[in-house]
């Protein structure tokens, strides 16, 4: 039983860095459309533009993982495909969360086959929550670099 609310906590933790990469995947998304919006950016427009993404991502920090993958889907920071398997990660993440010991009759002492069942099905959610994880990291890390290079090409 220790493995299955191991891995659990597992999922809650993962989950909660994929939430923290939306919320800088859309913070960053706003600056860069800014940039593709206009030829030539001021360093005020700039300004303003990196303090209201700023207040974007910091609205964000309070929101639920849902209302997340709803404002990243209408930011259109991430594909079609992304957004849906995130709800997908997400209906998932709230049964764990919310239902899955209501629900998961282990009793006293539960047979082991269940156990390991149970520990195996988790940890196949859990391998997609970290994909999904590698994955937002990915396009992070890439907005990073091209908002570098418009900065820089911006001269600001």
């Amino acid at each position: 039983m220790n493995r299955i609310y191991c891995a659990i906590g597992k999922i809650m933790e993962v989950t909660q860095n994929i939430e923290i990469n939306i919320c800088d995947i859309c913070e960053q998304s706003e600056i860069i459309k800014e940039f593709s919006r206009h030829t030539k950016i001021s360093s005020e427009a700039y300004a303003q533009v990196v303090s209201d993404a700023a207040y974007l991502k910091n609205k964000m920090d309070s929101m639920t993982f849902g209302e997340r993958i709803y404002v990243v889907q209408e930011s259109r920071s991430l594909k079609q495909d992304e957004i849906s398997e995130l709800r997908t990660l997400l209906e998932k993440r709230n049964y764990f969360t919310h239902e899955y010991f209501k629900c998961a009759n282990f009793g006293i002492n539960p047979p082991e086959n269940q156990i390991v069942e149970e520990f195996e099905a988790i940890k196949e959610y859990l391998r997609k929550l970290k994909a999904m994880l590698t994955r937002l990291e990915i396009i992070k890390n890439g907005q990073r670099e091209r908002l570098n290079y418009l900065i820089q090409k911006a001269g600001l």
